[in-house]
Parts: C-alpha cells; sequence; structure tokens
C-alpha cells in the first residue's frame, strides 16, 4: 500500500463522516457490529501475523474490510448488489406484439 492509497482511504473516511447523508448504505446497528467485529479480526489477525502467517493475514484484512465499513457506513458489496437488483427488474415492460389463442379444451 502506498502513501497516495492511504491518503485516498483516509480522505474518502473523512468525506464520508462529514456527508454521511451521501454514503450511508448501513444502518446503525450494522455499523456498531461491523466496528466491533472488525476491530477484533483486526487485532487477531496482527497478533496471529508470525504464527500463522496466511491465516493472521486473512484475518486482519477482513477486519480492515468490517471496520472500514462501521467507520464510513458505506459498504461496496451492497451497493453492488442493490445496483444489479435496479437492473434485473425493469421499470416498464413494452409490449410489441399480442397473440390470441383459442381454448383447447
Amino acid at each position: 500500500m502506498t502513501n497516495e492509497d492511504l491518503n485516498t482511504t483516509i480522505n474518502n473516511i473523512k468525506e464520508a463522516w462529514n456527508y454521511p447523508e451521501l454514503y450511508n448504505n448501513v444502518s446503525r446497528s450494522e455499523r456498531w457490529l461491523s466496528g466491533a467485529a472488525g476491530t477484533y479480526l483486526l487485532y487477531k489477525g496482527i497478533t496471529g501475523l508470525f504464527s500463522h502467517p496466511v491465516i493472521g493475514l486473512t484475518g486482519a484484512a477482513i477486519g480492515a474490510g468490517l471496520l472500514y465499513r462501521g467507520i464510513t457506513g458505506y459498504c461496496p458489496v451492497r451497493d453492488i448488489s442493490e445496483q444489479q437488483k435496479e437492473s434485473i427488474a425493469p421499470d416498464e415492460v413494452i409490449v410489441t406484439e399480442t397473440y390470441v389463442v383459442d381454448d383447447l379444451a
């Protein structure tokens, strides 16, 4: 991670903190749970990094993601899934042809 990536992340957090109505897609209770779980997983991942590197790194990465979600109130995964739901369900249906079928029974 470079300094530019870190500065971008910090600026995103500051902007989300200053304008929560633009970025919030996570409820307050989810934010608290994500923050608590993220802090715990980040701590356990960092402390277990040297004894089990793969597990520690995975735990630290997941914990950092949850902590980011808890601090900002924005979940990019939820945002993408909501956008896909909107693209699946169209707002209107245009009927171009109609067929009339006689009763076969």
